[in-house]
């Protein structure tokens, strides 16, 4: 006869194993592995966590269980996606709109949606046989209640000590509790209030004068361009190998292109204001350098605002001395507008006369999310599926803007440079008629871009193989404007093939650990 004791305990076990896959506790450093030590952990000490509280309050235990059921089974996209609760997802959530929110759901692959399904049917059966069985525990003896107390106490609290003093174990993002039970609502709890709290610190910073020593100006140059695509991986575009031509432009025209360009983070928040500006000095940045050193800045945006000065990346615009929006204030309705439309104010801005040098900054949408709304013009290339094909298409279309915006700047018979790079790359997701591609935090491609600088003086192409940190950015900025300041030494060449190595100032020591997502055939 089969016991009704030995089936719930059994469930319960299991449970606490697959929620640790629920909440992304099970994975790797990110979603890529799965992790020993984390699932054990995880595992056991939910379990006894569970029968402690079973063994005092039966009752407060089944509505603990029901809710860590219904929580886990509701987050178990985000986790087995991206992973555990942490600043970086909350950045994402907290930096959209409601049709990025759509295109969130419109991704999740079928399968994923059917594991979350099994998963809470699963954890719901779970939790009715616990109903009864919790009941009918015995009411332990107060030894053996503190030795499971502290049991519990250890599990809960020893990793973390070790971690901290010791830096014996590489913990996940400074996770602080290894009971999943407990350290899924504490990150979760934790997270908004980093990302607040870091949002009103780089905010704050933007509202300080900037604190430049600028020893010379010597522009060589009338207009500078700085195009910031979105979402680009490198090995996506044919002009560093991609066996599909979708950079004729990139791919032949003159210029500088580097091959081995790490963007700083994996999302566009994340990206955009520690590429533009000194680590810690927020106001310190492109914008403020350029008109210290009197430059007339422009901020044109296709990635919309999400008011006067909200939002981290669109604080850099209000510092610049005019701005464009295509979607001022109305970024939370998500409209869909291409790139394209850029032109139109870039040409503006370059008609301006002006007896100084001229800093344009374009953001583009590029090749965000949703990958097939960002497409002007018919798909050009089947590969793989509709998702991946619409992708591909996208990238030809910020190449033909690129050829546009050069093409404008010619015209104006002035020296120009243009620098292109991306914010971040992506991650690749699932297989055949379902890959498409996330957020790439843990993997090297997530990270991985292209980086151009296109001159009027330019007269062969060239592509260095080298490592450049977008950490350095601003150094090589200062370089490619010809504005010299002290806080940078006058040995280092952004633009030449001596690489950046990995160091306290950089993140390529972690970068250069992760996985590599190799292009799928």
């Amino acid at each position: 006869m089969i016991n009704s004791k030995n089936i719930a305990c059994t469930f319960l076990t299991a449970f606490c194993f697959f929620s640790c896959f629920a909440t992304g506790y099970g994975f790797g450093d990110y979603a890529t592995e799965p992790i020993i030590r984390d699932i054990a952990l995880g595992t056991i000490g939910s379990l006894i966590l569970f029968l402690v509280l079973a063994s005092w309050r039966p009752r407060l235990a089944s509505n603990i269980l029901l809710i860590y059921v219904l929580s886990t089974g509701f987050y178990f996209p985000i986790g087995w996606q991206y992973g555990a609760p942490t600043y970086q997802i909350t950045s994402a959530l907290m930096e959209t709109n409601v049709q990025e929110s759509i295109q969130f759901l419109r991704n999740v692959p079928f399968s994923i949606w059917l594991l979350q399904i099994t998963f809470l049917f699963f954890g719901i059966i779970t939790w009715r046989w616990c109903c009864v069985w919790f009941l009918e525990l015995p009411c332990w003896p107060k030894k053996i209640k503190q030795q499971m107390v502290k049991l519990v106490l250890a599990l809960l609290f020893i990793p973390p000590i070790i971690n901290v003093v010791g830096q014996f174990y590489q913990w996940r993002d400074g996770r602080i509790f290894s009971i999943t039970l407990i350290g899924f609502y504490v990150d979760l709890a934790i997270a908004p209030k980093l990302y607040w709290q870091a949002k009103r610190e780089m905010l704050a910073q933007f509202t300080q004068a900037p604190t430049w020593h600028i020893q010379s100006v010597k522009p060589k140059y009338q207009n500078y361009v700085i195009v910031i695509g979105e979402s680009a991986r490198k090995d996506y575009l044919n002009a560093y190998g991609f066996n599909l031509p979708n950079t004729p432009f990139l791919s032949k025209t003159n210029g500088l292109l580097i091959d081995g360009y790490v963007s700083t983070a994996s999302y566009t928040l994340g990206s955009i204001p520690s590429t533009l500006s000194m680590r810690g000095k927020m106001y310190n940045n492109v914008i403020s350098m350029a008109k210290m050193a009197g430059f007339s800045t422009y901020w044109l945006s296709n990635q919309g605002m999400f008011g006067d000065d909200d939002s981290g990346v669109s604080a850099f615009a209000m510092l610049a001395d005019e701005r464009y929006f295509t979607q001022r204030k109305d970024y939370k309705k998500g409209e869909n507008i291409h790139d394209s439309e850029l032109l139109k104010p870039l040409q503006t801005v370059l008609n301006q006369p002006s007896e100084h040098p001229k800093l344009i900054v374009l953001h583009l949408i590029g090749s965000h999310a949703e990958f097939c709304k960002r497409l002007k013009n018919p798909v050009q290339f089947h590969f793989k599926n509709k998702q991946i094909s619409c992708y591909v298409s996208s990238i030809l279309e910020t190449d033909n803007l690129l050829s546009d915006i050069i093409n404008m700047l010619k015209v104006k018979n002035e020296p120009y440079s243009l620098i292109y790079f991306s914010d971040h790359g992506l991650r690749q997701q699932g297989y055949g008629s379902e890959q498409t591609f996330i957020h790439g935090d843990g993997v090297y491609e997530g990270y991985s871009v292209p980086f151009a600088r296109l001159s009027s003086d330019d007269t062969t192409h060239i592509l260095i193989k080298v490592q450049r940190s977008a950490f350095s950015f601003l150094q090589g900025f200062s370089q490619w404007t010809g504005i010299k300041v002290s806080e940078f030494s006058n040995g280092y060449d952004f633009f030449g093939t001596k690489p950046d190595l990995p160091s306290s100032d950089n993140n390529l020591q972690e970068i250069n650990q992760m996985s590599r997502d190799k292009l799928q055939e």
